[in-house]
């Protein structure tokens, strides 16, 4: 098979896999969905990956999720931290890659999120420039999130780095590990 039919077909399954979550997210109404609508968040399904990988990989009980954009309405959420972009709206754009991510973990758990059991693991790269300091706050954006859904196993071991350049000159971009019954 040819690397671009290769490629191809990827995309077609994991477009096709996105569809599928999509039903089964409409379909899950537990104890974690009703604190979402508490909270006022509205989960889309997941997002098809736009390059070479897939939106989250199940291993035993973990659930990996592949780097989350931050995007609302408008579209992507771009710009750069200490330039253009305040700590509070790279703080916003944080929140909008979490609730990307809470899209890919349905998609994994067939729409169930009261199988998760903990947040292992959050990864958080923020676009900033050589003189920002506040990575840290921004990714609270994720953390902060999760918490709010989960309390205390929504909290995970964290890294919050600074980079000088994100894909499609995105603001952030977070990736995470759950435990999952």
């Amino acid at each position: 098979m040819k690397r671009r039919s290769f490629f191809a077909a990827a995309g077609l399954s994991a477009l096709a896999a996105t569809m599928l979550s999509g039903k089964a997210s409409a379909q899950s109404g537990g104890k974690i969905d009703a604190k979402l609508a508490e909270l006022g968040i509205e989960v889309a399904p997941a997002s098809a990956p736009v390059a070479a990988y897939v939106g989250w990989r199940k291993v035993g009980n973990l659930v990996y999720i592949a780097g989350q954009v931050p995007h609302n309405e408008n579209g992507n959420i771009i710009g750069k931290l200490g330039a253009n972009m305040t700590t509070e709206q790279g703080y916003e754009a944080a929140r909008a890659c979490g609730i990307s991510i809470l899209g890919q973990l349905k998609a994994a758990l067939n729409g169930d999120l009261d199988r998760v059991k903990q947040c292992i693991q959050i990864q958080g790269l923020v676009n900033s420039t050589d003189d920002y300091t506040e990575q840290h706050l921004v990714i609270n954006g994720t953390s902060e999130l999760f918490r709010d859904i989960w309390g205390e196993a929504g909290l995970a071991a964290r890294a919050a780095v600074g980079t000088n350049s994100l894909p499609l000159g995105i603001a952030c971009e977070v990736l995470a590990v759950f435990e999952v019954a």
